[in-house]
């Protein structure tokens, strides 16, 4: 049986990219240099903090912040779908704003936080999950990370959405199975687990 979730959906962490990942593009895709061409001017060592943990990467300031994690640091699990921010599936949060990491260069990301979908811990993390998994919500998984991302940034702000609420906050988040009614009610079934929690109930 195919499992929906890669496995960064459901364990939280850094990991490494595993070889002959088929989700990340070649040079003519993504636009990046590679080989010799990598040496070219505007190449510079750039920290980053990612998941908690600083990593350094050599690229040029406005390369995506997509590539930066997903070649640069060994982190697969923001997805390429687009390239132009219209669908959601390489959403991470910078300094605990959803942002497509797409489109947004890697500078922008320099002194902040950036988290993915390795590193969404906590109870919010736990709560999406729980949800995700009891509903069934994925169907061939490739949007999921972007979905969850979304989602969590939408809980840190708003613990018990309503439907417009979930609108707004997913708005731009593609899902091509249509799986969008699960993930309404997933996401109000992490919101319920989460005030429940806080509560003590």
């Amino acid at each position: 049986m195919t499992q929906p979730f890669p496995p960064e959906f459901l364990q939280a962490g850094p990991r490494a990219g595993a070889a002959g990942d088929s989700t990340v593009p070649d040079a003519a895709v993504s636009g990046r240099p590679t080989g010799d061409a990598a040496s070219a001017e505007g190449m510079a060592l750039l920290s980053l903090d990612v998941n908690g943990v600083t990593g350094d990467v050599t690229l040029a300031p406005d390369t995506p912040l997509l590539w930066a994690l997903r070649q640069g640091m060994g982190l697969p699990g923001t997805r390429f779908g687009c390239g132009m921010a219209l669908c959601g599936a390489c959403t991470v949060h910078i300094d605990g704003q959803a942002v497509r990491a797409c489109v947004t260069p890697v500078s922008a990301a320099l002194g902040k936080r950036v988290t993915t979908i390795e590193g969404l811990t906590g109870p919010i993390g736990d709560a999406l999950r729980t949800a995700w998994m009891a509903l069934d919500v994925a169907q061939c998984g490739y949007c999921q990370s972007g979905q969850l991302m979304s989602a969590a940034a939408l809980l840190a702000t708003t613990p018990r959405p309503t439907d417009d609420d979930i609108d707004r906050a997913m708005d731009g988040n593609v899902c091509r199975c249509g799986t969008y009614p699960r993930i309404r009610a997933a996401i109000k079934a992490a919101g319920a687990q989460l005030s429940a929690s806080r509560s003590g109930a």
